[in-house]
């Protein structure tokens, strides 16, 4: 949500969520917030575009892929619908917490209520656009059903949150029938479903490298090994950091791919995984994500391997601009670092 999100703790600087189940009229675009802070400490990270997303309901919304420079939202939009976002129905209980048969029936029971809420969605979005295709019906507008046209038209794909194996193969299920283009967002058990995943041509976004098992018998770090097993199944993926805060920690993206790279990955398929794989997923490959004639000169020069902790940013550029690298915290540095200075000069008088 970064441009979204200023400061978790005071509401009115989040604008990255609305009210109600069903919000496919929203998009994240006209939201972002091109002065906020958090932007200009994530591109001296080295993060230079992201996919800010809305979040809220069951269909939350349009993404924008958004590059870290510009005067406004329009200036810094690459691509403003990139995808719908909706957040699946979850299956079961919780992370570690066990449900006994009754709870387990309530929960499957809600499941396939919000999960034939969805498809009513689809459904009326279909009639409504035959309706508005005859002039004599006079179908009166529909902003959310309005919304819905470039996911049926299959203009722009949608992204399901879901990690479990029967999640994952439930939301693939659903956009099979539905003949649309589905991205997943999250992905644990991905690895599971290889053979479906390839056979959908199903890429996935790996929430984050840093996070917990999700059950009590997986392996330490089940997660840390997601890329590597995604990529020996074959499966199109790259990595995002969605789950370490998704404002105030994106510009720690290059790290989660760098571990990444300590349980196994190539360390050319992890930079990949964070510059041309999402490019390519999200659709805007032909503008960014490489560096080749007739793109962008959107890139970074840095002090050693940009997944590397130990390495610093030297200089950035969007669309061939130098972009200022100063930031909140590096004048929080220089600010104390002249008030120990002087401190130190007192001292010594």
């Amino acid at each position: 949500q970064i441009g979204l999100t200023e400061i978790a703790s005071v509401n009115a600087t989040i604008d990255s969520g609305e009210l109600g189940e069903i919000n496919s009229n929203v998009t994240a675009q006209i939201a972002i917030n091109p002065d906020s802070e958090l932007i200009t400490v994530t591109r001296a990270g080295g993060v230079l575009i992201a996919v800010s997303a809305p979040i809220g309901g069951m269909v939350a919304g349009k993404s924008a892929v958004i590059q870290m420079d510009g005067w406004t939202y329009e200036d810094m939009t690459i691509s403003a619908r990139a995808a719908m976002h909706i957040n699946w129905p979850r299956s079961g209980g919780g992370r570690r917490r066990a449900i006994n048969p009754d709870q387990a029936a309530e929960s499957a029971k809600q499941l396939q209520e919000r999960v034939a809420k969805l498809r009513d969605l689809f459904d009326e979005a279909r009639a409504y656009q035959k309706q508005r295709a005859i002039p004599e019906a006079q179908q009166p507008f529909d902003l959310r059903l309005e919304g819905m046209q470039e996911v049926i038209d299959g203009t722009i794909p949608i992204v399901v949150r879901v990690d479990k194996l029967g999640d994952i193969q439930a939301a693939v299920a659903f956009a099979v029938e539905q003949n649309v283009r589905i991205i997943i967002l999250g992905g644990y058990d991905a690895p599971l479903c290889a053979e479906l995943l390839k056979k959908q041509n199903v890429p996935v976004i790996v929430s984050a490298v840093y996070r917990l098992p999700q059950r009590p018998n997986d392996p330490y770090d089940h997660a840390y090994t997601l890329p590597k097993r995604l990529l020996d199944a074959g499966i199109k993926f790259c990595i995002s950091d969605t789950d370490r805060s998704e404002s105030w920690n994106t510009r720690n993206l290059p790290f989660d791919a760098g571990t990444a790279v300590a349980f196994g990955l190539p360390d050319d398929e992890a930079l990949k995984a964070v510059t041309l794989y999402p490019a390519q997923i999200m659709n805007v490959a032909d503008r960014v994500g490489s560096l080749e004639p007739g793109k962008d000169a959107t890139l970074i020069i840095t002090s050693g391997s940009p997944l590397d902790t130990r390495t610093q940013i030297l200089g950035a550029y969007i669309q061939g601009r130098p972009v200022d690298l100063s930031n909140k915290q590096t004048r929080l540095y220089e600010k104390y670092s002249q008030k120990y200075l002087q401190l130190k000069k007192q001292s010594l008088k």
